[in-house]
């Protein structure tokens, strides 16, 4: 072996002129053959059983009937809110002890709170209006009425409704 020969790696063959191109194109067009051959066979789909038709039928004309005419057992009705008065004896409650928290923290930090959260926590219906260092209201809105604690004058009915909570009423 001389220095002028080239280095070849030890698997390599002569040249073959194209015998290998042609040897690859083959396998590469018989593969791509077997599989549209595959590819074109399908199977038979399975043909539905005798009974699906009917039941088909039946289950669409009792969603037609359900639809058209339910009976009472299918009709749902909505469950009901409290009554307006229920509703105002809860905001009553909830606004009695919103203030005795303003009050206690108005004892603690000798001023009313700059906001509701500041003395615990508040409830989004229940406004909270400051006025002066010891002064506020609180006021909700039930059915279009205003209900309103004032701290200057506070309201019986509301410790009666705290009460009357507290004891299962």
């Amino acid at each position: 072996m001389s220095s002028e020969d080239p280095v070849r790696p030890y698997h390599a063959r002569d040249e073959a002129r194209g015998q290998e191109a042609a040897e690859a194109v083959a396998a590469v067009l018989k593969h791509a053959a077997e599989r549209q051959k595959a590819a074109d066979v399908h199977p038979q789909p399975k043909k539905q059983p005798k009974w699906m038709l009917p039941l088909g039928i039946n289950l669409v004309v009792l969603a037609v009937y359900l639809l058209i005419a339910p009976p009472r057992w299918v009709i749902v009705n909505p469950i009901e809110g409290p009554d307006l008065a229920s509703q105002a004896q809860n905001i009553r409650v909830a606004m009695y002890f919103q203030a005795q928290r303003i009050d206690s923290y108005r004892i603690r930090h000798g001023s009313a709170p700059a906001n509701l959260s500041d003395a615990g926590s508040s409830t989004p219906e229940i406004a909270y209006v400051r006025r002066g260092d010891n002064e506020y209201q609180l006021v909700a809105t039930v059915g279009g009425t205003a209900v309103i604690y004032d701290s200057t004058e506070p309201d019986a009915s509301f410790a009666e409704a705290a009460a009357k909570r507290l004891a299962g009423g």
